[in-house]
């Protein structure tokens, strides 16, 4: 009996916890947070592939630690690119796209990446890449709900008052989030617009550039998406070229950034330091507090510091 005992204890152990109930799709993952009365963890994954995605959801999402701070507080919906050709054939075009447009639209740059959402699939939290332990991811997730509890008393704050007041709580509660989380609110903002008749706020047009900044970052999505597996130099000079002309069009802040460090990136491939430098500090002064462009400016002072003294 003793060995039995010993063997299930061991079996346990072996057993990786299951920090969160998980669905396989957005509309399942809001139907079971509406049930549950908790919020959703969209996992932009790669679960075939990407060790780090890996590293996150067995060594934290799936740890005690984790069940134990958020096992009734998410529901968890992988969105997942995987790379094994029989996972992705299971995948239809349009399911493929549907995702890409997603995580480009939270502008998750690399895997894995987290979008905390509220049950009704607002999102209120973004948070890349993983850490070593749950101990240095759970602060992560903490302070998105933080966020959450912000954006809540806000909104209940607004729902006292009338007109401007009102718009004025409402728009708080908007600043309560990272930036990329708010053109989500299309309600909230169309409601701010109506309260604040001589655009205070300064709401006015918000809708008609979220709708332009999404058109255009979903070209430069497809454009790069022709940029894809093709390394030789003449497809990178053409890829440039391509980003040049992209680049000539009336762009919101945020694309051009990303537009000119896809260029950057473009000339690290050719081994153009000195126009790779050029292009990432245009991206940067694109806009300079997001968090691309402070990714950016460390790697711009990297460059002035270390590596262009020393070309001729």
């Amino acid at each position: 009996m003793k060995n039995i005992a010993k063997l299930m204890t061991l079996l346990a152990l072996a057993t990786p916890a299951i920090a969160l109930p998980e669905v396989a799709t957005m509309p399942e993952a809001l139907s079971a947070a509406k049930a549950k009365n908790c919020n959703i963890f969209v996992d932009f994954t790669g679960t075939d592939w990407c060790t780090a995605c890996i590293h996150l959801r067995d060594k934290i999402v799936n740890s005690p630690e984790f069940d134990a701070e958020f096992g009734d507080k998410f529901v968890l919906v992988p969105v997942d690119f995987p790379r094994t050709p029989e996972l992705v054939a299971k995948i239809s075009e349009a399911e493929r796209k549907e995702r890409e447009a997603l995580l480009y639209s939270y502008k998750i740059e690399g895997l894995p990446g987290v979008v905390l959402m509220d049950s009704d699939g607002l999102p209120f939290e973004i948070i890349g890449g993983t850490r070593r332990t749950p101990a240095d991811y759970i602060p992560l997730v903490k302070a998105g709900l933080d966020k959450l509890a912000a954006r809540n008393a806000a909104m209940a704050e607004a729902a006292g008052k009338t007109g401007l007041e009102r718009a004025k709580a409402l728009d708080a509660a908007l600043k309560c989030l990272p930036e990329v989380c708010r053109d989500k609110y299309a309600a909230v903002i169309a409601e701010i617009n109506s309260l604040d008749v001589e655009n205070v706020l300064g709401y006015k047009g918000y809708a008609d550039k979220t709708r332009r900044l999404i058109a255009q970052r979903e070209a430069l999505r497809e454009l790069m998406q022709g940029f894809q597996g093709k390394f030789k130099p003449e497809d990178i000079r053409d890829s440039i070229d391509r980003l040049d002309a992209f680049l000539a069009q009336d762009l919101e802040p945020a694309v051009r950034q990303d537009a000119l460090r896809a260029k950057g990136d473009s000339y690290a491939f050719l081994r153009d330091i000195k126009k790779m430098y050029e292009a990432y500090k245009a991206a940067y002064e694109a806009e300079p507090e997001s968090r691309s462009g402070k990714i950016l400016k460390k790697n711009i002072e990297y460059l002035e510091r270390q590596v262009l003294p020393t070309m001729p």
